[in-house]
């Protein structure tokens, strides 16, 4: 779940501690951790895990016979999961709700176990409500237990996640947060500062905290500042603290430049806003040359180039360096089409040719067919004329790309049942009645009526499809 990056006055408690050195022991487990993989990496970050998390339950005071088993069960499948040695007709969301739930009947009280409870297991019938309050006394719980300080961030920040998704950004619900902020603030730079920490554990909660603070300027600056320094002496050699930094450097570059059109922008703001981009290109190229592998350094880069300007050929470069890594890869095309709009460097035809490439190209698959969807939608959210708004959707060449994309996309994704109310909304739009009924008979799943603005609303367009499917052909 994705929330809104948090902009209130909570944020200042963030990186305002000292941080102590904390180092998780390597050699005093009683455990003998079996082989998960053959990449050293892999295994290495699965024991890790398993040494905060497996090992820290033995040490909390809240064992017994009654549920040590599930509970270890859980913790141990939990680790395989954090270190992504999973196989694909694995269930290990399955067996992590089966066994917490064994072990919280049982009567087991720990708070890494509830938190995984409260992920995994808690019935989908109790209200957001009780979630958010399940997932916030569990943050609580987990600072005063002995668990490491990255159990303890992870915690707090999906107690954060779920005040969002119940009250919203700007909620009333002001004191929850701020009794959850300062767990986050305490534990992050304690974290960072476990040396044995794998690299992609301290990139991942690093990237966490400061997408919490994405939305102050101020803070932002602050929060990388503390994050840089135990990145930069504990991983240097390693391909993600550069990915990071490239990153972060890219979010400096528009906060120095700020949203707005470029002849608001000061001159500051544009030195600024240029030496930042450098710097960010400067450091991702680092992590490519590290690690020539993720397509997310080549994403970043793609920002890059579009902050940049210039040559259309060095965004392609990097587009088709992630589309080699990953041909399903949604996210650069999606990059890609954000750099043809009108108000970068490209117009709504090549949106709309890029969008069409992305169907007929027979090498690429996934998400990817969707784009034309989406080239569509951003033409006319931003750069139709209000006064065309209404015709179109009655475009005939409209209807015919909306139904290529999904047509090539439910051909690639056949069990993806919830794009079928996609499917339903732009047929309706373009008041392509029959397939619109057509797609409602495909709710496999029941009907998501807040898509459609509300089940009344919903039974409005129903009935409607059915009124215009009586008319003469």
């Amino acid at each position: 779940m994705k929330h809104p990056a948090f902009t209130g006055s909570p944020l200042s408690l963030f990186f305002t501690t000292a941080a102590c050195l904390i180092v998780i022991p390597t050699g005093c487990s009683k455990h003998h951790y079996p082989k998960v993989s053959n990449d050293p990496a892999v295994q290495y970050r699965y024991e890790w895990n398993c040494k905060t998390l497996v090992d820290p339950y033995e040490q909390a005071g809240h064992t017994n016979p009654k549920w040590d088993e599930p509970a270890e069960l859980a913790l141990t499948e939990f680790a395989r999961v954090r270190a992504q040695c999973t196989e694909s007709n694995e269930a290990p969301e399955m067996i992590m709700s089966t066994n917490c739930a064994a072990a919280v009947d049982a009567g087991c009280d720990d708070p890494m176990i509830r938190y995984l409870y409260n992920r995994f297991s808690m019935s989908q019938t109790n209200s957001s409500t009780a979630f958010t309050e399940a997932f916030c006394e569990t943050a609580k719980d987990m600072q005063q237990s002995t668990y490491p300080p990255i159990r303890k961030f992870y915690a707090a920040t999906r107690a954060l996640d779920q005040i969002f998704y119940t009250y919203g950004t700007n909620s009333p619900h002001q004191p929850v947060e701020r009794e959850i902020m300062p767990l986050i603030s305490q534990s992050v730079e304690t974290a960072l500062n476990d040396k044995t920490m794998p690299a992609r554990e301290a990139y991942e909660i690093a990237n966490r905290a400061l997408y919490l603070v994405s939305g102050d300027t101020n803070n932002y600056q602050q929060a990388y500042n503390c994050i840089e320094k135990p990145l930069t002496n504990n991983w240097p050699d390693d391909y993600t603290t550069w990915l990071l930094k490239g990153t972060a450097y890219i979010r400096l570059a528009w906060n120095a430049r700020g949203g707005g059109y470029a002849d608001t922008v000061s001159e500051a703001g544009w030195k600024l806003f240029g030496e930042r981009l450098g710097t960010a290109q400067a450091d991702l190229e680092h992590a490519w040359q590290l690690y020539p592998k993720d397509p997310e350094i080549a994403h970043q880069m793609m920002t890059v180039m579009l902050g940049q300007g210039g040559d259309r050929d060095r965004m392609e470069l990097w587009f088709n360096r992630s589309m080699a890594i990953n041909p399903n890869d949604y996210d650069a095309c999606s990059a890609k089409l954000y750099y043809l709009e009108p108000k970068w460097y490209g117009s709504q035809e090549a949106m709309l040719d890029f969008g069409r490439e992305c169907v007929h190209n027979t090498n690429w698959g996934g998400h990817v067919p969707l784009i034309l969807m989406d080239a569509h939608h951003a033409i006319y959210t931003r750069y139709v004329d209000p006064s065309e708004k209404t015709n179109y959707w009655n475009q005939p060449y409209v209807w015919a790309d909306l139904k290529a994309s999904f047509d090539r996309f439910f051909e690639l994704n056949p069990g993806a049942v919830g794009s079928h109310h996609d499917f339903a909304w732009y047929a309706y739009q373009c008041g392509q009645w029959d397939e619109f009924n057509r797609q409602l008979s495909l709710f496999s799943t029941g009907t998501n009526y807040d898509y459609f603005g509300g089940k009344a609303e919903f039974d409005k367009m129903v009935q409607r499809a059915k009124d215009h499917s009586r008319e003469p052909k």
